[in-house]
């Protein structure tokens, strides 16, 4: 249960026709004057809740759902995706009720983006080319970035911080970069009306480095899709590395050693 400004919002498994099995969760909007306004299921099938690692079987077969046989399996760490079903429920009680402030609103987002930097790890340590031969660099300076953001929020949002998720996408990851830009930028506008400039720079900052680090990953990503325009991702970049090492070894003069080629820096926030 909570409360948004005059509402009241509350939260619980929707049960189906079978004793303890849970297909979704009910959410009920309640005027503490006029009773309930509206109510609204969300199933975990319909928002992919179980994610593939411990995805239930298919609905037709009592899959994607809750019972006290497999929730020891399935509400693990990293058992579940919560983030698209936490997103849905929050466009429907933004309806009744006026949006969170903007701090919150970042603040909300921040495990998503730790999620991001988790899967960019994840792309580099699988393919080092991923990127443009980036993705570890760029998963250090989001997770640099986010850290300084959260520290920024405490003062405002106290230990609110948004439920991390097991497994994001970049397309997700940079929705939600776009999301907490926006927040951010907002949030310092809002500062710098009540008289803390300071406050407001450090907020408007945190929202440049953001659109930054956006503008370098969206850059190398469609420079992994101009490299391998047809087959495998890797296999066609692997082959331009070597066409490309070949045709330095032939152009190269036999004596004396090259000078190294220059690489963009993943973009960091100026001091």
């Amino acid at each position: 249960m909570a409360r948004r400004g005059d509402m009241v919002v509350t939260a619980e498994l929707a049960q189906t026709i079978r004793s303890d099995t849970w297909n979704g969760v009910r959410i009920r909007i309640v005027s503490p004057s006029a009773g309930q306004l509206d109510a609204n299921w969300f199933g975990f099938a319909e928002h992919a809740v179980f994610n593939e690692r411990n995805r239930a079987v298919p609905a037709r077969d009592g899959g994607a759902e809750l019972t006290p046989y497999n929730a020891s399996s399935l509400l693990t760490y990293d058992g579940i995706d919560a983030y698209r079903l936490r997103d849905a429920v929050a466009d429907y009680t933004s309806v009744f009720m006026p949006p969170p402030a903007p701090e919150y609103t970042a603040a909300a987002k921040l495990g998503v983006l730790h999620a991001t930097a988790r899967r960019m790890d994840h792309l580099g340590s699988v393919d080092p080319q991923s990127l443009a031969g980036r993705a570890l660099a760029h998963a250090e300076v989001l997770r640099e970035v986010v850290g300084e953001i959260h520290l920024g929020l405490l003062p405002l949002t106290g230990e609110l911080q948004g439920a991390d998720s097991s497994a994001v996408e970049l397309p997700e990851g940079l929705a939600a970069l776009g999301t907490v830009r926006t927040a951010l930028t907002d949030l310092a506008r809002s500062t710098e009306e009540a008289g803390h400039t300071g406050q407001a720079e450090v907020f408007r900052e945190h929202a440049q480095s953001l659109a930054a680090i956006s503008a370098e990953i969206t850059a190398d990503l469609a420079a992994d899709r101009a490299d391998a325009p047809h087959g495998n991702p890797r296999t066609s970049r692997a082959g331009a590395a070597r066409a490309g090492s070949a045709a330095v070894a032939l152009s190269a003069p036999t004596a004396g050693a090259a000078a190294p080629a220059t690489s963009r820096q993943p973009a960091r926030r100026s001091r």
